[in-house]
């Protein structure tokens, strides 16, 4: 089958959308498709997919993630892998995903600013952009210097601004991949960043950070992850992968974020859980050309 790959686009994680596409366009080659990397800006972007009845969206963050892209697949009737515009929007939209859980399950408190605004919570705290993704201008604040520069700085550069209360625990991420109608839990992913988090710089350079799979999970943190899960599955409509990123605490888990496209580089996240169920790279993009019947 001819299968296109949706990649690239003007989101800041551009780079790690070609890397994805690339590890995808090698397995749908092993698979015996033809697949063929299409940028979301190229020129005739909707005459070059229109004639397709299906194409793998790897698009991270702007248009991507925020049900942009889903939206016009859905307008131009073509079947697309990843989740629907409704679920997209209510996820990468960091303060609408935290108004639709706060009381559902434990998040970092948080609050929304267009503005300079005093820090509302004691240092250290969080300030990360409202819509963005791969942690780009999320920074750890210490100190009033750093406050008054990193939330000028996001301010001009994002507009609309997050503060958090900072949460300190171990960095986890809960993988799900979709198995025909059903959704997978993978094994729990625990991040050791060399650095002070995993910020953009850990996630995409080889050797700054750790990703140690769990190969048993204490019950009781096991039956707090599937809750989370299970919330967030019924609430909204997701297809074939989704990625949760959380901290882990003595007593409770902490959710920071769901990403509906995420990323399948060589260092990605989701790959390596799979890995770890012996479900290899191969195997992952089978499964989910097979939710659309595709063999």
């Amino acid at each position: 089958m001819n299968i296109p790959i949706i990649a690239g686009g003007k989101s800041l994680e551009r780079e790690i959308s070609f890397k994805s596409a690339e590890n995808i366009f090698k397995s749908l080659k092993i698979l015996g498709h033809n697949p063929i990397i299409i940028d979301l800006i190229e020129n005739n972007f909707i005459e070059k997919i229109q004639n397709y009845k299906f194409v793998f969206n790897i698009v991270h963050g702007d248009y991507g993630e925020d049900g942009r892209l889903a939206s016009l697949l859905e307008f131009l009737e073509i079947d697309y892998t990843c989740s629907k515009p409704e679920s997209c929007f209510a996820t990468y939209d960091k303060y609408t995903f935290y108004s639709l859980y706060k009381n559902l399950f434990p998040m970092p408190e948080t609050i929304y600013t267009t503005k300079f605004i005093n820090n509302p919570f004691e240092f250290p705290l969080i300030i990360k952009p409202r819509k963005s993704g791969s942690s780009k201008g999320v920074f750890i604040i210490h100190n009033k210097e750093e406050y008054e520069r990193y939330l000028n700085q996001n301010l001009k550069e994002f507009h609309e601004i997050l503060i958090q209360k900072y949460i300190k625990g171990t960095e986890i991420t809960i993988s799900y991949i979709q198995k025909k109608e059903d959704f997978v839990l993978l094994p729990i992913l625990e991040i050791i960043p060399k650095k002070e988090f995993y910020d953009y710089e850990a996630k995409y350079t080889e050797g700054l950070t750790t990703l140690i799979p769990w190969k048993h999970t204490p019950e009781k943190i096991l039956n707090k992850i599937e809750n989370i899960g299970k919330t967030i599955l019924n609430l909204l409509q997701f297809k074939d992968m989704l990625r949760i990123d959380a901290i882990l605490t003595e007593n409770e888990i902490y959710v920071l974020e769901v990403n509906t496209v995420p990323g399948l580089t060589d260092l990605s996240d989701l790959p390596t859980s799979a890995k770890a169920v012996g479900i290899t790279f191969d195997d992952l993009i089978r499964i989910i050309l097979q939710n659309h019947n595709i063999y």
